[in-house]
């Protein structure tokens, strides 16, 4: 591939085979400008041109069409899930709120589990916003992206598009009290953000 959207902290492993000798730039585009950044590789010997900062075509919103191909290297045994929870993500620009389930923080309830069961959440975007959304302590498994089952990437950050929707499957294999909230700082520190618990016994 040529370009690989990422959404607030995603993260991707990419090698990088260089066709010959000469300078080669790697640049990372902001979503809904014109704006760039990034390195230039170069062989021995090679310049590294200046590339302007701007100029190039307005880079388009980020969606899932890449998150549909990738495939997870190491994906989740077979299972039936144990617990299946549906999450509504919701709010808007007035007022500047947003909302798990109709839930802001810290008034919220937690998704409770107990140790060892597969877990599936569905997290289903009400809003016109795009949610890059984050669980702590734990990697996940993509297996659906707006009703289409698919055998996705492990990741802990998926975006869930407006109007759309993402499932993810874990196993809960780390007790403790983990957030699972949307990276988009503002829409975390206006309620945006939840609780999964459940500790070392296995029931």
């Amino acid at each position: 591939g040529r370009r690989f959207p990422l959404a607030i902290a995603q993260r991707l492993d990419i090698l990088v085979d260089l066709p010959g000798a000469g300078a080669f730039p790697i640049l990372a585009r902001l979503e809904g400008t014109r704006r760039c950044t990034g390195i230039v590789l170069t062989t021995p010997g090679a310049s590294a041109p200046r590339i302007d900062g701007t100029g190039l075509d307005r880079m388009q919103p980020i969606d899932n069409s890449m998150e549909t191909r990738l495939v997870a290297r190491a994906p989740l045994a077979p299972r039936q899930p144990d617990l299946v929870h549906r999450m509504v993500l919701a709010g808007g620009m007035k007022p500047y709120s947003w909302s798990l389930n109709g839930e802001y923080w810290p008034h919220i309830t937690p998704l409770m589990l107990q140790k060892g069961q597969r877990v599936e959440i569905e997290m289903v975007n009400n809003s016109m916003m795009a949610h890059p959304m984050h669980l702590h302590g734990h990697a996940f498994q993509v297996i659906a992206v707006n009703g289409q089952p698919i055998r996705g990437a492990k990741r802990d950050t998926v975006l869930v598009t407006p109007m759309g929707s993402v499932r993810i499957a874990f196993d809960a294999n780390n007790p403790g009290r983990w957030p699972l909230h949307c990276h988009n700082l503002y829409h975390m520190m206006t309620g945006m953000i939840t609780e999964v618990r459940y500790d070392s016994i296995k029931v």
